[in-house]
């Protein structure tokens, strides 16, 4: 299993995409999400991108990746979505 932590240091709301699979995952300042993925750590599981709109976490692997918040639950795809980002 490995995992990559992305944090969320700015004063806004941003957004973390996991690719492949473009799913959308929203952090309020402060917050701290992990993905996970079945992916062994020696195989270079992840790259990272940050970008104007955000933050990609792509996953090099035919592995499912989850995210999780700081208390290890479950923050699913639109997880915070604002409303005017659409769905």
């Amino acid at each position: 299993m490995s995992k990559t932590s992305v944090s969320n240091e700015t004063g806004s709301l941003l957004c973390l995409w996991v690719e492949p699979w473009g799913t959308d995952h929203w952090m309020r300042p402060g917050e701290v999400f992990t993905v996970v993925t079945e992916t062994e750590p020696e195989a270079s599981p992840f790259n990272v991108v940050v970008h104007d709109q955000g933050i990609t976490v792509w996953v090099n692997s035919g592995s499912d990746a989850d995210v999780f918040d700081k208390n290890g639950d479950p923050a699913p795809c639109g997880h915070q979505r604002p409303a005017e980002a659409g769905s």
